[in-house]
């Protein structure tokens, strides 16, 4: 009895000590074998779930976000075909829809010019050459015809269309301005007691007014008349002649 006491108090140190060790390595294996169980757990409550999600059948949304930009289909390469029924309602839709329908066009008046007045040309036009003005004593290019006249002569549109301008100008004396379907301006100069207003309409032949002086110009009394379209001057004597 006193060895064993003697023992242990020699050695109760060390069984201590192991008796912790042993302790707690029960407890580190239980902790893990916890551990383990809840990761199997979880992994089978994963894979049960995952499986319900892809078995579910495909349901329909009752309802659908109202700020999802819809999709426009592209159109069609070819245009839908009409109908038997709209044709047969509208018969003169199919011709008008033709551009290359000679009937239609041929409905058209073709245009129409004629002189300003009765004189006869005084000075061409003279595009890119140069001719002496014997009024301003230099060579300079004369975008217009001179045509000669007598005071108080009727002078007439050479072409239809709208007037575009009725005003008095120091240089040209009186001046008409008439545009055609064409979009060309022509300018009557030396017009006096004009007998129309911006925006009539007129016909080619139609009263401008009467022949009055041009102040800048020398010589015998005329009407200068140029055609103009967008920034060139035009020979308005060859559109005239056709």
């Amino acid at each position: 009895m006193d060895s064993l006491k003697a023992f242990l108090k020699e050695k109760g140190l060390y069984l201590v000590c192991l008796g912790l060790i042993l302790a707690a390595t029960v407890a580190s294996i239980w902790a893990i074998r916890n551990v383990m169980r809840g990761v199997e757990q979880l992994g089978e409550q994963s894979t049960t779930q995952e499986g319900a999600t892809w078995d579910q059948p495909d349901a329909a949304v009752n309802n659908p976000a109202s700020d999802v930009p819809q999709t426009t289909p592209a159109p069609s390469a070819e245009p839908p075909a009409s109908s038997s029924s709209a044709g047969a309602s509208s018969p003169s839709a199919a011709a008008q829809a033709e551009p290359g329908d000679t009937a239609a066009s041929s409905a058209l008046p073709a245009a129409s010019y004629g002189l300003p007045v009765k004189g006869e040309v005084l000075l061409a036009f003279s595009g890119d050459d140069l001719v002496y003005n014997e009024t301003l004593g230099d060579w300079r290019t004369h975008n217009g015809t001179d045509y000669a006249c007598v005071s108080g002569d009727s002078v007439q549109a050479s072409a239809a269309g709208q007037v575009t301008a009725v005003y008095s100008d120091a240089l040209w004396g009186g001046v008409v301005e008439v545009t055609d379907a064409e979009g060309r301006v022509w300018k009557y100069c030396g017009v006096s007691d004009a007998a129309v207003e911006q925006g009539d309409a007129v016909a080619t032949g139609a009263l401008l007014g009467r022949a009055g002086a041009i102040p800048t110009e020398a010589g015998a009394l005329h009407l200068h008349l140029e055609c103009i379209d967008g920034e060139t001057w035009l020979d308005p004597a060859e559109i005239i002649a056709g």
